[in-house]
């Protein structure tokens, strides 16, 4: 039996209807401003065996893997307890499956005539799940028996009724019992919504229609992709992010460690292997990934990056994808590592090194250089939960996801997009401030876009953006949980290159501030802190943060100067970061041409240790490795003067000119964070006409990452 391409087409789209409808019901019967305000929720579809095949825009990375969750319950639960029509079952188990913890799961089988024939599945970031600390987020956990304790998958609803027990011992974990009571009926109402729908489709068309359909439709986008990936050249692609956090080594203990999430991607005909082998061991807690989290956030960049106009169906792409990984690495923890931060810190590093290595490939591809993007913002130390109690007494516990609005990457054809978030969480955004506040004692003091915050590049990356609250009718301190990460140095990361956007900044300050002009003034030369246990504002004290700039792409001061004095004139780069990064004179509101002229050439001639650069007028030939570099007779040259570089199979980076700067070199708050010494942004150049080839942010005497390599063809001689 085979469907038809208008019907395969027709039931593709009513799937992908009756999952976004689901989703509304959520949010209809959900009272969290975290799922109705912020959209920290997703929904999907599924076969009966749990493949993916319809998956919400709004956290992509909550869904992409949901298939681990259906295998574990067929897997386990078809004798005992059973799975049955009507029912439903519930899991934040982050090594089953979920995210982490605060990210509760349910799925629930969809019959027609007794047959099971598909599921359904949704998630939402629920304010508190108990454990020590309210909002689950514990920076000092040595395991996680320091976190929320998962539940493994149970059922919550039998035969279309909530089981009261079962209920009544999930609510009794959290501090915000009434909340979470929402979100499980908003969940419980989407998946019923969602089988009776999907039962309606098999009526008209017939139950053996829609499971072929769904067959069909992961078959035909696994070959979709496939073809994607044989169009594009071969090669291999690497990438580094970076995080800290505590390190314990038998006696050995240091509070500020630096943990490496490494990945080589390796490209042949139709294979794609991503591979995070080497990265670091895991940490004592809370900052860990389990292998769901590494799924997922690898999943949500392929589909984001990599499958543009295609269906977005993550069971079909796992098909033609090698995911390696190491046990007992930060990002595959093994049990019982403390994995409840995991969103916050080594899932947005997966993410970021991931879209750089696909960046990078589709760069070499004259055809798909100009769907190569950028980092988007990283969560970062922005990401916070917060808790307390308002002036009845009552307790709160919260995410106001200020920090969403971070700008999202460049592109080979356009400009990051501003305050626009991460790109894996496209529908995800801030909770409205004034609902924010009717709803918690907090003011507003400001949120706006962050001047000089976006990653300066040929396009420049989105702007991030700066706020600050205090507390208000309430006399208790606010309790802060940050997710700690991307002050010590920019976490988002520019390709091809482009510059990384600014870091990150949190404090806590005292009086009534809204710049961090007016921070570090206060702080004299006495470092930030950086945030951790106990960290509260208090009556008389503002909390102030920013969230990350998206990183850019291409050289930056090849960006035309127009385009460089209108983000001067939108108030997005200072006339002072239009020459620093731009090497663009503005003066009396308009560009001075022959001093910007003059000021470009300085910079290519500083690049090269003074000597003139080579004139940039050669035609391309041989084969492209990248917008700057091509392979040719033998030797890697850059594509626009044809200096050559090294030769073929060589090291390329490590041939070419290095700056090396401070992480603080553009967003000086980065320099008053203890550890930020620790890091480098480094420059590479033509070495003949000193165009700007790459930017990496590395530790401080470390050997220079090759961010690409040449593949021998198979079958061919070595050496």
């Amino acid at each position: 039996m085979s469907v038809s391409a208008i019907d395969l087409e027709i039931i593709r789209h009513r799937l992908e209807t009756i999952n976004v409808d689901a989703g509304e019901t959520l949010v209809r019967v959900s009272g969290s401003q975290i799922a109705s305000e912020a959209g920290d929720y997703n929904t999907a579809l599924m076969t009966a065996e749990g493949a993916v095949v319809a998956c919400s825009k709004s956290v992509v990375v909550q869904s992409t893997s949901l298939d681990l969750i259906v295998s574990d319950i067929l897997a386990r639960y078809r004798d005992n307890p059973g799975i049955n029509e009507g029912d439903q079952f519930l899991t934040n188990d982050p090594y089953i499956g979920a995210l982490h913890q605060p990210d509760v799961t349910i799925v629930a089988p969809i019959f027609v005539d007794g047959r099971l024939i598909a599921w359904s599945g949704c998630t939402v970031h629920e304010a508190d799940v108990g454990g020590p600390v309210g909002g689950g987020f514990n920076q000092a956990a040595r395991s996680i028996f320091d976190e929320p304790l998962p539940i493994a998958p149970i059922r919550l609803v039998e035969g279309g009724r909530v089981r009261a027990d079962i209920e009544r011992d999930i609510l009794a974990r959290s501090r915000t019992p009434e909340l979470n009571a929402l979100d499980l009926l908003g969940q419980v109402a989407a998946n019923q919504a969602a089988a009776a729908r999907v039962a309606e489709l098999a009526e008209h068309y017939g139950a053996d229609t829609v499971v072929q359909a769904m067959a069909q439709l992961v078959d035909s986008t696994e070959a979709a992709f496939r073809r994607r990936l044989a169009a594009l050249p071969d090669g291999c692609w690497r990438d580094i992010a970076y995080l800290q956090h505590e390190r314990r080594e038998g006696d050995d203990y240091t509070l500020n460690a630096i943990y490496a999430v490494r990945l080589t991607m390796t490209k042949r005909g139709e294979r794609l292997i991503l591979d995070f082998s080497e990265s670091d061991a895991q940490a004592p807690g809370a900052i860990n990934s389990a292998y769901p989290a590494l799924a997922n956030f690898t999943m949500a960049a392929l589909l984001v990056h990599l499958c543009y106009g295609m269906p977005w169906v993550p069971g079909a792409i796992w098909r033609a994808i090698e995911l390696r990984s190491k046990p007992g690495t930060i990002i595959h923890a093994e049990w019982p590592a403390g994995v409840a931060m995991s969103t916050g810190t080594s899932a947005q590093a997966i993410r970021n090194v991931v879209t750089a290595c696909i960046a990078r490939m589709l760069d070499a591809s004259e055809e798909g250089a100009r769907f190569a993007m950028a980092s988007s913002q990283s969560t970062g130390a922005g990401g916070m939960s917060i808790s307390g109690f308002d002036a009845d007494e009552r307790p709160f516990h919260t995410l106001f996801l200020d920090e969403l609005t971070g700008g999202s990457g460049a592109s080979g054809g356009s400009d990051g997009a501003d305050v626009a978030g991460t790109a894996t969480s496209p529908g995800a955004l801030p909770s409205n401030v004034e609902t924010n506040e009717a709803a918690f004692p907090v003011l507003y003091l400001a949120r706006r876009e962050l001047v000089d915050g976006a990653g300066p590049g040929r396009q420049r990356g989105g702007a991030g953006t700066i706020w600050s609250y205090r507390s208000h009718r309430t006399a208790h301190p606010i309790a802060l949980s940050s997710m700690t990460q991307g002050l010590q140095h920019p976490a988002t990361l520019g390709i091809l290159g482009g510059e990384p956007g600014s870091a990150s900044g949190i404090a806590v300050a005292d009086g009534e501030v809204t710049d961090w002009a007016a921070v570090e003034a206060a702080a004299g030369n006495a470092p930030l802190p950086l945030p951790g246990k106990g960290m509260k504002v208090r009556l008389g004290q503002t909390m102030i943060a920013s969230s990350q700039g998206g990183g850019g792409l291409g050289d930056p001061i090849e960006r035309d100067p127009a385009l460089v004095l209108a983000d001067v004139e939108n108030g997005l780069v200072s006339e002072e970061g239009a020459r620093r990064d731009y090497a663009v004179v503005v003066a009396n509101d308009a560009v001075d041409p022959g001093a910007t002229e003059a000021l470009r050439r300085a910079r290519r001639r500083e690049r090269l240790g003074g000597r003139e650069p080579a004139a940039r007028d050669r035609l391309r030939a041989g084969r492209r490795l990248s917008t700057h570099l091509d392979a040719e007779n033998g030797q890697v040259v850059c594509a626009g003067c044809g200096h050559a570089v090294c030769a073929e199979g060589a090291p390329i980076l490590a041939s070419l000119p290095c700056i090396e700067a401070p992480a603080g070199e553009r967003f000086t708050l980065t320099a008053r964070y203890p550890g930020s010494e620790r890091f480098r942004i480094r420059h590479f150049h033509c070495p003949g006409c000193g165009t700007q080839i790459d930017v990496q942010v590395a530790i401080a005497g470390e050997p220079v990452l090759e961010t690409t390599a040449l593949l021998v063809p198979e079958g061919a001689a070595h050496g």
